[in-house]
């Protein structure tokens, strides 16, 4: 009876095994058909998002510099207007950091924005520094403070750095008014709980 019992419990272990191979077969089949194993992450389109954001920021400055030197008119010579295009070319992708990163209908998003935009960095296609007056002076565009860049043609990925980045929601505040920020560049992602309410207009 006791071997019975015990070939009886491992028939039906092997048939639930069985059962359970069956339903995940079934749920990789599913997954094939309708792709989904290829698409990306929430977090993955977000970082594309950002960088596709990132590109073109970068040659709308680029094309504004290149603009102004064109309007300046004939008190520069051509030699002179050329080399001013290869510093705007070179210094003028400054893009401001708070700017591009901070939402001001969201302190989630704008936490999320700097969180995935580092993957950019630790990648190597991006880099954020800080903009001196003299630059901003000298070569337009951003104003002096922290700016964002599109890095390209890295060989190899930069050596690992860690920063750490305290900002709560006085900061968040105080940030977006101090650089009159309307409009993220970063495109708003509706649906957050922890969206700032609209002020209805008098």
């Amino acid at each position: 009876k006791m071997m019975l019992k015990k070939k009886a419990q491992r028939r039906r272990t092997e048939e639930d095994d069985a059962e359970e191979e069956k339903v995940e077969e079934m749920k990789e089949k599913d997954s094939d058909k309708d792709g989904s194993a290829d698409k990306l992450s929430a977090v993955e389109q977000h970082i594309k998002v950002i960088n596709h954001t990132l590109k073109k920021r970068t040659r709308e400055e680029v094309h504004a510099r290149s603009k102004e030197i064109d309007e300046i008119g004939d008190d520069v010579d051509d030699e002179t207007k050329q080399k001013m295009q290869k510093r705007a070319k070179r210094h003028g992708s400054d893009i401001d950091a708070v700017q591009y990163l901070f939402n001001p209908k969201s302190f989630t998003q704008t936490v999320e924005n700097i969180f995935h935009f580092s993957f950019l960095v630790k990648k190597g296609s991006a880099g954020i520094f800080v903009r001196s007056k003299e630059d901003s002076e000298k070569y337009g565009g951003a104003k002096a403070g922290p700016v964002v860049r599109a890095v390209g043609g890295a060989a190899e990925k930069p050596p690992p750095k860690q920063a750490i980045v305290a900002l709560n929601m006085k900061d968040w505040k105080d940030l977006c008014q101090q650089f009159e920020v309307k409009k993220s560049d970063i495109p708003h992602r509706t649906g957050s709980k922890h969206e700032r309410p609209r002020t209805a207009s008098p």
